[in-house]
């Protein structure tokens, strides 16, 4: 292969920035290579080289340093995959490959156990050795049938004030905004399997514009939720597309997001949102699969699931390193017998004793001749890994092997968490 994979220098992030874009059919625009530029970290850029042009970046693989909020509330280090890509005319020369195969050899060298990304097409990352490991909805639901449980269906959805629950609800001007989502956003984050930390370049780059209209949505509404003491305990964002059919408002209201910290403000925003005035749906995208907005509706068949995708998806580098970080439902003792094709150094047998206080992991040596309960791809355990796929659901599609009787069900079990595990944040 005639390209070179290697790192990028100062004087390359720009034109890195444009080849980025690219395999995506993008042309950046002028000034996002300047807002995004806080939120990058191009020293773990790499770039395949076409030295037949020139040395022109052809490829586009990088990372960002991020923590992973675990089963249990363990925060750990991972890389957060991001920016790969292969430009059209050099597709299907094994560039992506190689691209992949250089950054996870960094990433393991970084000390990292885990990689994850969020991925543009679900074909692509599975033979790398990644597996999807949470989900991500998108709800809908008519203003007209958003009424919650115990007032009348006719009322609107807030008629019954916001006293309810002792607290309030305030409009945030953006740069308000810009200083109290971060501090929400990360007391949620912690209490969630499977939500990333952001750092202030991103907050600042995904806020950018926010009086800009997008799609047809017209500038962005910021609402945060105060309690009775005094502390911002949610907040939430939203833009609105505006439609009069006839002269009858038939607006749309999409939610980017809601965050809470508490059960207050997670049922005082949604009143507030569901409330609007001139509205006729209200989308929510990317949200937890077992969003309990359900259970506040009067009339609950009326919430729609639009859409399910994959949301994040996990690589384990170091299986003992891994599972020895995350929590566990009960105590058990437990060994699989892992499949690794594109890091064969990572495959073998590793026994795992687990419990609520902690958990140890080791390789088990292939000469001890150990008989191992359950065999499976190291992108399965990547798919398990946070709790959003049971051993059981893989097994029923023929992805993990029963070797001991009983042994998913008490998989299943360790691996179980109290509520799905969701990232909620592209990169």
């Amino acid at each position: 292969m005639p390209f070179e994979i290697r790192g990028i220098t100062p004087d390359e992030y720009q034109n890195f920035w444009n080849a980025i874009h690219i395999p995506f059919g993008e042309h950046p625009s002028d000034n996002s290579f300047e807002i995004w530029r806080s939120a990058s970290e191009f020293d773990r850029a790499l770039a395949a080289v076409d030295p037949l042009e020139d040395d022109r970046t052809v490829g586009t693989a990088g990372a960002y340093s991020l923590e992973l909020t675990l089963p249990g509330g363990r925060l750990v280090p991972v890389a957060g995959v991001t920016w790969v890509g292969v430009l059209p005319t050099h597709r299907r020369q094994g560039i992506l490959t190689a691209l992949m195969r250089r950054q996870l050899d960094e990433v393991a060298a970084r000390g990292e156990a885990l990689a994850i990304l969020t991925a543009s097409e679900s074909s692509i990352y599975a033979r790398f050795g990644y597996g999807q490991a949470t989900l991500a909805a998108l709800w809908e639901i008519d203003h007209e049938h958003a009424a919650f449980a115990g007032q009348p269906p006719s009322s609107p959805s807030n008629e019954a004030g916001y006293g309810r629950a002792s607290g309030r609800i305030r409009l945030m001007e953006h740069e308000e905004a810009l200083g109290v989502l971060p501090p929400v956003y990360d007391r949620v984050r912690r209490l969630q399997p499977g939500a990333i930390s952001r750092s202030p370049g991103y907050w600042s780059a995904t806020l950018h514009g926010p009086y800009v209209a997008n799609n047809g949505f017209g500038p962005r509404f910021y609402v945060t939720y105060i309690s009775e003491s005094g502390s911002v305990d949610g907040a939430s964002y939203y833009r609105i597309k505006p439609s009069w059919d006839q002269g009858v408002p038939a607006h749309t209201l999409e939610v980017s997001e809601l965050l809470a910290a508490s059960p207050a403000a997670y049922s005082e925003l949604w009143r507030y949102l569901l409330s609007l005035d001139l509205v006729h749906t209200i989308r929510v995208v990317r949200r937890p699969v077992d969003e309990p907005v359900r259970w506040l509706l009067a009339d609950p068949r009326r919430l729609r699931l639009s859409r399910l995708t994959d949301d994040l998806w996990v690589r384990l580098l170091d299986v003992e390193a891994a599972l020895c970080a995350r929590g566990y439902r009960t105590h058990d003792r437990l060994s699989f017998d892992v499949a690794d094709g594109f890091r064969p150094e990572v495959a073998g047998c590793y026994l795992l004793e687990a419990g609520p206080e902690g958990a140890e992991c080791r390789r088990i040596p292939a000469e001890a001749g150990t008989h191992a309960d359950l065999s499976l791809d190291i992108g399965d355990l990547g798919s398990t890994y946070l709790g959003g796929a049971s051993f059981s659901t893989l097994a029923r599609a023929g992805r993990v092997t029963e070797e001991t009787p009983g042994a998913l069900a008490r998989a299943d079990l360790l691996f179980s968490t109290d509520c799905a595990p969701y990232c909620g944040t592209p990169f």
